[in-house]
């Protein structure tokens, strides 16, 4: 496979693994992407931008336990990132899990609304 030559070479730090994860993701190549995400969380236990895209990975999937379990981890690290709420929320959807999905919408537009209003306040 084209795309896995292309990609063999081994990074050297958690940055260069999420890198790497989120090129094998954008093309589908999930299972590749899981592990490197997760190789990153081995560097950087408190990496939440790997714990975020393994999550969203996990979702890809269909691993829904999984994903929400590393979404949760990701918010727990930065719980300013509107988008891992987000994401946690389109999980709960498809976990039959209406109220979580909503209470975790309501936290992604709130963070928005403050983020929009600092950007207009300065």
């Amino acid at each position: 496979m084209v795309f896995e030559r292309k990609h063999a070479q081994e990074p050297e730090d958690a940055a260069g693994y999420l890198d790497r994860g989120n090129r094998y993701s954008r093309n589908g190549v999930y299972h590749k992407a899981i592990e490197d995400y997760g190789k990153a969380i081995e560097m950087e236990p408190e990496f939440a931008e790997a714990f975020y895209h393994r999550g969203c990975s996990w979702y890809e999937v269909g691993k829904n336990e999984y994903a929400i379990a590393d979404l949760t981890r990701a918010i727990e690290l930065d719980p300013m990132a509107d988008s891992y709420y987000g994401q946690r929320a389109i999980v709960y959807i498809f976990q039959d899990e209406p109220e979580l999905a909503q209470a975790d919408e309501e936290v992604c537009q709130e963070l928005r609304i403050r983020a929009q209003e600092n950007k207009l306040a300065k």
